[in-house]
């Protein structure tokens, strides 16, 4: 067989091949380094492993799956024809794995042995072994999915090394077949043919990706850090020597904390840790929402009717050039789906207001903001629709939607990698039914803003050296908070419509330029600097992460460059073109217009 597939690679001849004989196979044998974000870029080079007919469900209708690993985890990319679902809840979605290759083994299902039985909706699954049947939870796979709110795709991660892969330790599994079912036992199967869709390991090993350094691209850059400490947060005592390693390693100028209590010493605390500095602080007691800032807070308001978002204006206008607007957030939890959409249609109600000069403070025109903090998005992904598009569900209460952005588009939200593995969760705890998930969130104003590093920090992940050098242990994170802290560093705020001159001379820092005209159609310019030589790479994405488009991949000379890119074969729509090079990511927005 493993010669049948060296020969036959070619996705659709082997595909039509394997229906001939009533096989599924994945005509995908490479290794891949998949970052489980939401993104789902990475997957462009690896082969769809099964297509599924539409029209073949009761509840649930799969369109596609994708199969890859690296060394650590197997990689699963399942679509759906018929819209949104949530992988973690409301459904019976099973998923099946014959770890062994044995169809004799196992639970029997569609022509495989399957040892592994996970319920995604349920949040539990069962181990069958040709004796017994135990129940397992999501950490007993090393289990991870994203994004965490409904969509019509999902990436799904597997630990190879988790015992139902490892059959508790007896073999590294070499080759499975897999098999989904929807949550109707009439419904719909995915492979159609018998046999599951067989996937051979590929040994190749996949490099770990390019640690992020904790330190600033440029020592100027303003670092936000936001965190939901999980009350009482800082003021226990026991968690507080983490917290203190954690801060002391991200050397914030400003904080946003969510579910922080605050008795008036959290920002003496704070001063403690950072003597050389002059702290600010702003907070709501309601919800345990605090600011700390290195800079002067100006105004202060919380924006909606239940206090879940508090605005606080800073004076940063002699770093930044412009006050900066930091809006801390914490949304109701859980199955609130309604109330914190009832929250987002009334924070963009309150924006369009503000915009027309009946807001709680004055602000400034093109005055950059962002948006953060636990979002507890583990709903619909209306409720992120809105927050970001200014797409408000209720028109009738809340009125018209509005685009939030000073340049008529929605606001840029950031996805963050962890430091040192290719993960974006930014929750985790081990002992939930819930597998790790992305509920803190960074929205900003991308036509002000340029941003700097940015990333999520999981100390767990980090090595030794590392560790030893920020001053860290390997459990920080994990004995702080059952969030993971977010990092935004800015390194820059322009005008919304400035045009930018590359000029001749050397730049200092790489940077991304906004693409101008934007909107446009069908040729924009795009513009970016290199302090020095290197590989280049500028990739547009749509708002779904798939690749469209590589504008740039070559070699590139130190200085200012610029190339325009050319969208005539492009719909209408919203657009992200990224700028990569070896330690360094960078993305803007673009809206193609016909």
């Amino acid at each position: 067989m493993k010669i049948f597939y060296k020969i036959l690679q070619g996705g659709a001849m082997l595909q039509s091949i394997a229906v001939i004989f009533g096989i599924s196979i994945n005509t995908s044998q490479a290794s891949h380094p998949i970052t489980v974000d939401g993104l789902f870029e990475d997957w462009s080079e690896v082969s769809v492993a099964s297509f599924d007919p539409s029209g073949d469900n009761v509840l649930e209708d799969f369109a596609e799956l994708s199969i890859t690993n690296d060394n650590d985890f197997l990689f699963l990319n399942v679509s759906f024809h018929d819209g949104e679902h949530l992988i973690q809840n409301w459904n019976e979605i099973t998923l099946y794995i014959d770890s062994d290759n044995n169809s004799e083994t196992g639970t029997p299902i569609h022509g495989i042995g399957a040892e592994l039985e996970w319920c995604f909706g349920c949040r539990e699954g069962f181990y069958h072994t040709t004796t017994t049947s135990d129940t397992i939870y999501q950490n007993d796979l090393t289990l991870r999915s994203s994004p965490t709110i409904t969509s019509e795709r999902f990436e799904i991660s597997i630990g190879r090394n988790s015992f139902v892969m490892t059959l508790d330790g007896i073999q590294i599994a070499d080759t499975v077949s897999v098999v989904f079912k929807e949550s109707d036992p009439n419904g719909d199967i995915l492979p159609d043919q018998a046999g599951g869709i067989k996937y051979v390991f590929d040994t190749t090993s996949v490099d770990p990706p390019e640690p992020i350094s904790l330190s600033r691209y440029n020592e100027d850059d303003i670092r936000i850090v936001t965190y939901n400490t999980f009350w009482p947060g800082l003021l226990d005592e026991e968690r507080k020597p983490h917290f203190e390693r954690i801060l002391m390693a991200l050397d914030p100028d400003i904080i946003a904390f969510q579910e922080q209590n605050n008795d008036g010493t959290v920002d003496s605390l704070i001063s403690s840790w950072f003597p050389a500095d002059l702290w600010y602080v702003s907070y709501l007691y309601r919800w345990e929402l605090v600011v700390l800032s290195k800079y002067p807070i100006l105004a202060e308001d919380t924006l909606i009717t239940s206090e879940r978002i508090h605005a606080v204006l800073l004076d940063t206008e002699q770093d930044l050039g412009s006050n900066l607007l930091v809006m801390n957030t914490h949304l109701r939890c859980c199955q609130n789906d309604l109330s914190r959409q009832a929250d987002a249609d009334e924070f963009i109600r309150v924006m369009r207001q503000w915009r027309e000069g009946n807001g709680p403070f004055p602000l400034a025109v093109e005055t950059p903001f962002v948006l953060l903090g636990d979002f507890n998005l583990v709903g619909y992904s209306q409720q992120l629709k809105t927050l970001a598009a200014g797409d408000i569900s209720d028109e009738e209460t809340y009125g018209p939607d509005f685009t939030l952005d000073w340049d008529g588009t929605p606001l840029a939200d950031l996805f963050s990698r962890h430091t040192h593995i290719r993960m974006g969760y930014t929750w985790r705890r081990d002992e939930s039914p819930f597998s790790p998930g992305k509920l803190d969130y960074i929205l900003y104003t991308d036509s002000v803003i340029d941003t700097g590093k940015h990333f999520v920090l999981n100390t767990l992940a980090m090595t030794e050296t590392d560790l030893l050098a920020y001053g860290l242990e390997a459990e920080d994170t994990k004995l702080a908070s059952d969030h993971l802290p977010r990092i935004l560093d800015i390194a820059e705020v322009h005008s919304a419509g400035v045009d930018y001159d590359v000029g001749s001379s050397l730049p200092r820092k790489l940077k991304l330029y906004p693409a101008y005209p934007n909107p446009f159609n069908p040729i924009t310019t795009i513009e970016f600097s290199l302090p020095a030589i290197g590989q280049v790479a500028l990739i547009v994405y749509d708002v779904l992460g798939r690749k469209v488009d590589t504008i740039l991949n070559q070699h590139m000379d130190a200085g200012n460059h610029s190339i325009q890119w050319n969208a005539r074969n492009i719909p209408t729509g919203i657009y992200f073109v990224r700028m990569v090079t070896k330690d360094f990511t960078q993305t803007r927005k673009v809206m193609v217009l016909r």
